[in-house]
């Protein structure tokens, strides 16, 4: 169903659960990369370069970086940028590790309100794709993001809505999807998307349980994620559909001086 996040950074290290859920990210991280080529995540990561606004000599913080599909196509296109990727699962970090990138790309294995606590003012660009709606605290982990911008510094976010229709995705993959050779190829990975979708909607399931959000629903709709962000410090919001209508991504500043 959904992307993956980074959930085991959220969870506590030392109960069976959590490592169970560790397991299966590591799993997970395998069948991640499918889902990656299709043709609308490919859109949405042009969107998301897009909204960043890089200018050379900017520090930019990927959290919860996954396999490195954003880390590598902001190197790509920014190469005078210094890009720092953080994310807690080790086999998504070896996936992302194995990805071409500049030399100014690094890759860190760390919880993510941990690494933040530690890098007050450090990025004039923070992004993530798919970690909101994972955390324990959204909130506490934007307060964080918000203290780690210098001033004027922009974060950029995309997560998923409520309604995710994996299948929209998947057919607009497959109408953009040029060759008979092409289509063929991608109609034999269907049976591995879906499983990869089931076990996300596993991971999804899991988050629900263990936050007790069956009822709110404010992190996966556009008016929760509009109260979720508003602070003094943040401005410039933004919120529009992406990711073939099933994600929404996110745009913010931090002020250039505090609001009295």
């Amino acid at each position: 169903m959904f992307l993956a996040v980074e959930l085991e950074k959220v969870l506590r290290p030392d109960c069976s659960a959590c490592r169970r859920a560790g397991v299966l990210w590591d799993i997970y991280a395998a069948g991640y990369d499918l889902i990656v080529g299709l043709v609308p995540y490919q859109d949405m990561l042009d969107e998301v370069v897009a909204a960043l606004d890089l200018r050379p000599g900017m520090r930019v913080l990927d959290a919860g970086c996954g396999t490195g599909a954003l880390a590598v196509r902001l190197a790509e296109r920014h190469p005078q940028v210094t890009l720092v990727a953080v994310d807690a699962s080790s086999a998504m970090l070896k996936r992302a590790r194995r990805r071409r990138g500049a030399s100014t790309m690094e890759f860190q294995q760390a919880d993510i309100n941990e690494f933040l606590a530690k890098h007050p003012g450090a990025f004039d660009r923070i992004v993530s794709v798919n970690l909101l709606w994972a955390l324990r605290d959204p909130a506490a982990t934007i307060d964080l993001m918000a203290a780690s911008l210098r001033p004027g510094g922009r974060m950029v976010h995309v997560t998923p809505r409520w309604r995710f229709r994996f299948d929209r995705i998947v057919l607009g993959h497959l109408r953009r999807t040029h060759g008979l050779l092409s289509f063929l190829r991608a109609l034999a990975m269907l049976p591995l998307l879906a499983l990869t979708g089931l076990l996300n909607l596993v991971l999804v399931l899991q988050v629900l349980v263990r936050e007790r959000t069956w009822q709110d629903r404010s992190r996966w709709q556009a008016d929760g994620l509009v109260r979720l962000f508003f602070r003094p410090d943040l401005t410039s919001f933004a919120l529009y559909p992406t990711y073939a209508q099933q994600g929404f991504l996110i745009t913010c500043v931090r002020r250039q001086t505090s609001k009295p």
